[in-house]
């Protein structure tokens, strides 16, 4: 970099005429300080870019793994909601068979009232 500082001075100075070299110096050591930090800016860019490639990466992951969380979590539910749902229906054959059997009780006790009234 002082190369090109040093070239821009020498050129300058022959393309125009000088009245103050300190001052002509200071210019194009300021014009050449914001080259330099051009080109630094240009490589924290380059590597936060690389950085973000990187996060992007991770993120797409984190996302792979959470959906593959949720299926497992949708198979565990749908196994859950069958042995659910067996279970009701055996509970369900259970109270219908003693609905009907207290059917019948009812009904072998009043046709037994019955006949006894007719016979009493």
């Amino acid at each position: 970099m002082a190369d090109l500082a040093q070239l821009l001075e020498e050129e300058l100075e022959e393309a125009v005429e000088v009245k103050n070299r300190k001052s002509l110096h200071r210019y194009i050591t300021l014009l050449t300080s914001n080259l330099v930090k051009k080109e630094d800016n240009g490589m924290e860019h380059s590597e936060f870019q690389q950085e973000l490639i990187k996060i992007d990466g991770r993120f797409n992951q984190i996302i792979t793994e959470v959906r593959e969380g949720f299926k497992r979590m949708d198979q565990r539910s749908e196994t859950m909601q069958q042995q659910m749902d067996r279970r009701f229906d055996s509970s369900d054959k259970r109270f219908n068979r003693q609905t009907a059997m207290m059917s019948i009780g009812f009904l072998v006790i009043t046709t037994l009232i019955t006949i006894y009234q007719f016979l009493g």
